[in-house]
């Protein structure tokens, strides 16, 4: 990955807060890392960046793994 793939991490909303927050199981005990997600200026590079590195794990872009996975069958879908 370079630099500039990279740039919106350091606009992400996460930035400075305790990694552990994200890397949770399910959506109820991840609700709270979903919120700060739900006010972040850069959610959707976030997103994308979680499904073009098949990251399996934590809250990304405001989804948590079932919800991406969710999301990637919907867009393949859609895409047939």
């Amino acid at each position: 990955m370079t630099e500039s793939e990279n740039d919106w991490s350091e606009q992400a909303r996460c930035r400075g807060l305790d990694p552990d927050q994200f890397f949770v199981r399910g959506a109820a005990q991840a609700r709270r890392a979903i919120a700060v997600c739900g006010r972040c200026d850069v959610k959707e590079q976030c997103l994308r960046y979680a499904l073009d590195n098949a990251i399996d794990f934590g809250v990304w872009g405001g989804l948590t793994e079932r919800q991406r996975r969710a999301y990637q069958r919907r867009l393949l879908a859609t895409a047939s």
